[in-house]
This record gives C-alpha cells, sequence and structure tokens, in this order.
C-alpha cells in the first residue's frame, strides 16, 4: 500500500514571504533582547554605584 502525500505545493511567493515573515520575527525577537540586555546592564550598574549589594562596605 503507497503512502499518499499531503502537503500543498507552494509557490515561490509563498515561500518568499513566508521567509520574510521569519526574518521580521527574529529581528524583533533580537530588539526586544537588546532592549532587555540593556535595561539589566543599566540596573546592575545602577546597583553597584549604590553598593546596594556591597555588604563588604
Amino acid at each position: 500500500m503507497e503512502a499518499e502525500t499531503t502537503y500543498k505545493q507552494r509557490t515561490r511567493e509563498e515561500v518568499m514571504a513566508w521567509l520574510q515573515r521569519a526574518r521580521e520575527r527574529k529581528q524583533a525577537w533580537e530588539e526586544q533582547t537588546q532592549l532587555e540586555l540593556k535595561v539589566m546592564a543599566e540596573e546592575a550598574r545602577r546597583a553597584k554605584e549604590s553598593h546596594y549589594f556591597d555588604f563588604a562596605g
């Protein structure tokens, strides 16, 4: 018994649109990650400057 394929053949335009959406999602994710890292670094810098976590001092 032969298995049937159930996938739909995609056009070049559909594939290119899918890749473009993937690139846009990746870029948005990278921008969000960079923003979060920048915020974390700023919070760490402020905490260090305030000696809030400096228990030896």
